[in-house]
């Protein structure tokens, strides 16, 4: 079967992580017992983990992937940076929120956090298709795949391996079967065993079980479909 060729989409990884944690965070907040202390606490440290990888996001787009793309096409980041000073602002109100709810207290304050969350999630939605649908066309137009597969490594490198598994905890479960090989297997091939043996794991504290055994079992075959 012909398949098209993909180009290297800087987007992918971290917009289908994103996309799954805001709907966890968001469905929890949504349905949490709030007199429950585990409950609240299990919130509260999700949320924080989701405003910690929306500002490892926007510090990688306003340092390595805008400044680069506006030096290729002049002032065709202004809108971007503005939308992620206005996004911060929402993350730093909703963080102060929710890290002053505690189990027991007036429902109306929960019920506050679970709104305002839902109208940063649609706002960030939005955020999200703008860099899909005009950003990224911009990104193909002006660079090579080389300088796509280059500046892929540079962001890379820049993490450490713990924030690695703190992003692919939730990227990998977020990706379609034939993404997490190609993901994954390059990992494999790549990393150091004890490293990849315990990006798995945290991997499979995330995701469904029997979608978890399929991904083992295709990493184990070398399968590529």
């Amino acid at each position: 079967m012909h398949m098209e060729k993909m180009r290297l989409n800087p987007y992918l990884l971290p917009h289908k992580g994103l996309r799954y944690l805001l709907a966890k965070v968001s469905l929890m907040a949504g349905n949490l017992d709030s007199n429950l202390p585990e409950e609240v606490d299990q919130l509260k440290t999700l949320s924080n983990e989701l405003f910690f990888l929306l500002e490892q996001h926007a510090h990688v787009e306003d340092h390595m992937i805008l400044p680069d793309l506006e030096k290729k096409c002049p002032g065709s980041t202004e809108e971007n940076h503005e939308e992620h000073e206005y996004l911060e602002g929402l993350v730093a109100q909703l963080q102060t929120q929710v890290n002053g709810l505690q189990a027991g207290s007036n429902p109306t304050a929960f019920n506050a956090y679970f709104f305002d969350l839902s109208d940063f999630h649609a706002k960030y939605l939005t955020h999200m298709l703008m860099e899909e649908r005009q950003v990224l066309g911009l990104i193909w137009k002006h660079y090579t795949d080389e300088e796509l597969a280059a500046q892929h490594h540079a962001i890379i490198s820049s993490f450490s391996p713990e924030k690695i598994l703190r992003w692919f905890r939730y990227i990998v479960p977020a990706l379609s079967p034939a993404e997490r090989l190609m993901v994954l297997g390059g990992l494999k091939a790549n990393a150091p065993k004890v490293f990849f043996d315990a990006l798995m794991e945290v991997i499979g504290q995330e995701m469904d079980p029997r979608r978890f055994i399929v991904l083992r079992e295709s990493l184990a075959e070398g399968a590529l479909v």
